[in-house]
């Protein structure tokens, strides 16, 4: 059993070459990492400040903490020690280490609807769009959020933390490098689902749509948008209305309105 917090292992998560060779990530902040007591993730080191234990977010996370499922090792540290794991400017004093993908011991997602509605984004660089994408696709209930593509790892801290920890109620997928945007949303559509792609104009508005099927919402780079090859792969273009002149939103804008659009429409046919 160790004795010391392993800081140097937990600072050299931040880097995405190691968090891909150890199979692990960094769960940063009060909300976050409270979520992922939670919903029970097995979580392998958490690490807190003594400022932080003393005070009232402290309680609870030892309140969590004493309801289980418990990491494999608790760390209380120095304030200093903590300031030099955290990378973030304004350490909150409480982080956890968790494997990737997550285990769940008790509490796996799912989603409340019969119909997937999978959220897919494409070459999203934003850790902020990244985290936002999925804090939305989990509040409207979607069955699971894709990252394909070059875009930012949803599995980094900042994503995470982005996320307020709501990557622990969505299944969140980042397939290989290998697998192309296309060529998953082919098997996607082989396997029953409809493909909706986000594009700024001539394309159906969300709520003339039909987003009560099993679809994927596909929304694509915040400059370039989606691309020639994935605007190939059969299915249905989706435009947001701008009669005000914009020439587009931004994409967390964008994919709130129409994962709304689509939560309004299947409690309608609930």
């Amino acid at each position: 059993m160790l004795r010391e917090v392993p800081w140097r292992f937990i600072k050299s998560l931040s880097g995405k070459k190691e968090r891909e060779k150890t199979g692990m990530t960094v769960v940063e902040g009060p909300p976050s990492v409270m979520m992922a007591l939670e919903t029970g993730v097995d979580i392998e080191y958490l690490v807190m400040s003594r400022s932080f234990f003393s005070s009232p977010s402290g309680a609870e996370v030892s309140r969590l903490l004493e309801r289980g499922p418990a990491p494999r090792q608790v760390f209380t540290v120095p304030d200093e020690l903590f300031e030099r794991m955290s990378e973030t400017k304004s350490p909150q004093g409480v982080l956890c280490v968790v494997g990737v993908p997550f285990r769940f011991k008790e509490t796996v997602p799912k989603s409340p609807w019969d119909k997937q509605l999978e959220v897919v984004g494409v070459d999203i660089q934003d850790p902020g769009n990244v985290g936002t994408l999925v804090r939305t696709a989990s509040a409207v209930g979607a069955s699971s959020v894709v990252f394909l593509g070059s875009g930012a790892d949803p599995f980094s801290p900042k994503c995470i933390r982005a996320s307020a920890g709501t990557v622990f109620r969505v299944a969140v997928r980042s397939p290989r490098r290998d697998v192309s945007p296309t060529g998953y949303l082919l098997k996607r559509r082989s396997e029953g689902m409809e493909i909706c792609k986000t594009v700024p104009r001539r394309g159906v508005s969300p709520w003339e749509a039909d987003l009560t099927k099993s679809l994927c919402l596909v929304f694509g780079n915040e400059a370039k948008g989606l691309d020639d090859e994935v605007l190939s792969v059969p299915g249905l273009e989706i435009s947001i209305p701008m009669p005000g002149g914009t020439e587009s939103l931004n994409v967390a804008v964008a994919s709130g309105m129409i994962l709304y659009e689509a939560l309004r429409q299947r409690m309608g046919h609930s």
